[in-house]
Parts: C-alpha cells; sequence; structure tokens
C-alpha cells in the first residue's frame, strides 16, 4: 500500500569511482535524472587518470559535491562520502552501476517506512559481456548471519546510523557486509520494498576477487583459521575455477540459458 507522504525527506547519493571513464556518465545520468527533486549527489574519485574528472565536471551544475584525491580503498572512500552526506538517507549507486529507472527515488519515498533504519529492495544484475540480465530478490533477512542477502546499490540506510558506525576500511570487499551484519545484530530495523532499486554490471558474472571475498567473509563469522572452513574453500574455490572455465568456452547462448533457468 502507498504511504501519504508527510515530510520530504533529503536523499544523499554518493558514487564513487576511480578511472571510470567507460561507466561514469550513466551512473551520474541515472542519478541527475530523477524526477524526485530532494536529492544531493557527491562524488568521491580516487584521483582517476583516465578523463573520468572531465565528465565529472560536464555535469558539475548538477553535483552538490565532488572530490579527486588519491584514498585507502573503496570503504575509505565511501566513509569521505558519508561524512559529507547531510541527507536524511544515503544510497551508494558507484560508477558502473545504476539506478533503474527515472522514478526509483520517488518510489522509494512512496514505499519506505520512515521508522524503518534500512531499506532494500531488488537488483537488476546486468551481464553486459552476454547480453543477458535477470532480476535478483533478497532472501530472508534471517539469513543476514550467513550472507549478504541483498545489493548494497539497492539499499537505503539512515545517515545518522551510517555516520556512526563508518565502514571498517580494513576491509577491501566486504566492507559493506560486515557492516549490515553489525546493524542486524544490533537490532536495527530493516524493511523490503517489492521494486527494482539499481542495476548492477556482473560482468563475467562472477567475482574477479573470488578469494578475498570468502576469506572476508570467514574473518566476519570468525571463522577463517578453522580447518573445517578452509577445506570447504579449498572445494568452493575449484568449483568457481570450473565455472570460469566453461562460461569462457562455452557459447553465449548456453550461458544465457544457465542464467535464465538459474534466475528465472
Amino acid at each position: 500500500m502507498i504511504k501519504e507522504i508527510t515530510s520530504v525527506p533529503l536523499i544523499s547519493i554518493i558514487t564513487i569511482a576511480y578511472n571510470a571513464v567507460e561507466v561514469i556518465e550513466n551512473t551520474i545520468l541515472s542519478v541527475i535524472k530523477q524526477t524526485y527533486s530532494n536529492i544531493e549527489y557527491i562524488i568521491i574519485d580516487g584521483g582517476s587518470t583516465d578523463g573520468t574528472i572531465d565528465i565529472i565536471k560536464k555535469y558539475e551544475s548538477y553535483i552538490t559535491y565532488w572530490i579527486s584525491e588519491p584514498d585507502n580503498g573503496i570503504y575509505d572512500a565511501m566513509n569521505k562520502g558519508i561524512k559529507k552526506a547531510t541527507g536524511d538517507w544515503i544510497n551508494f549507486i558507484n560508477s558502473g552501476d545504476c539506478l533503474l529507472d527515472n522514478n526509483v527515488i520517488s518510489k522509494f519515498i512512496q514505499l519506505h517506512d520512515p521508522s524503518a533504519d534500512i531499506i532494500y529492495g531488488d537488483t537488476k544484475i546486468s551481464i553486459s559481456n552476454i547480453k543477458t540480465s535477470y532480476i535478483h530478490k533478497p532472501e530472508p533477512i534471517e539469513l543476514m548471519e550467513k550472507k549478504m542477502v541483498f545489493g548494497h546499490p539497492s539499499s537505503f540506510v539512515k545517515a545518522n546510523i551510517l555516520k556512526t558506525m563508518l565502514f571498517d576500511t580494513s576491509f577491501k570487499s566486504s566492507g559493506d557486509y560486515n557492516f549490515f551484519i553489525q546493524c542486524y545484530r544490533n537490532h536495527k530495523s530493516f524493511q523490503y520494498i517489492p521494486i527494482v532499486i539499481s542495476v548492477f554490471d556482473y560482468g563475467t558474472g562472477m567475482s574477479n576477487n573470488f578469494k578475498i571475498n570468502r576469506y572476508e567473509d570467514a574473518r566476519i563469522h570468525g571463522i577463517e583459521n578453522k580447518i573445517s572452513w578452509k577445506i570447504s574453500f579449498i572445494t568452493s574455490y575449484i568449483t568457481w575455477k570450473i565455472r570460469v572455465f566453461l562460461k569462457n568456452i562455452l557459447p553465449k547462448g548456453i550461458v544465457q540459458k544457465y542464467y535464465t533457468r538459474r534466475n528465472g
């Protein structure tokens, strides 16, 4: 049921970028074309040298704040954006990601529960190199203790929570999962809204940081030194390598059918 809007919250959208000249323009356009007007847009660039800055400057009049300087990783850059944000809610749409359409923020405003701490929706996964996509619906929030159950770009977090619990910069890949699981363990309230919020380009469909992802997830759960986890990791790593090999040699049509069946 659509709620009656009683206030006009300010939404802070933050984009993290580094040498993203080929993708950042689509990201920027997806934000500045939103029909909801009460948005501040922040871009934190890590010192790009490939023309990314020229594109940012092209749209400078639509950007509330931007900076380009070296950082200590993606979560350090995210923290810089959080510190600059003045909105009620914060959403991260990083370079290469996009909001689904021009009405996403308006839909969020209509459907969100102002008393919730974290609100999340569906994600469109785009695998551009084989020209296929699918909708990823979040799994039950109770599974947060096991894994990340929704896409980070498809979430909105109350700004005061992020400002209090900045991302742990010792992580390279799983800092967002670490943040959300801490929120879950601290009994922050989560709300699911049944709309697709963001488009995430998954490239080949496989993470290039498999080892880092798995190790950091295990670290979050305190099991990275257990023999049982190490055995499980070796098995899953071998399986992952086989899947990557097969997807690189199989015709794209077969791979497309695989994703259609798996996610349909």
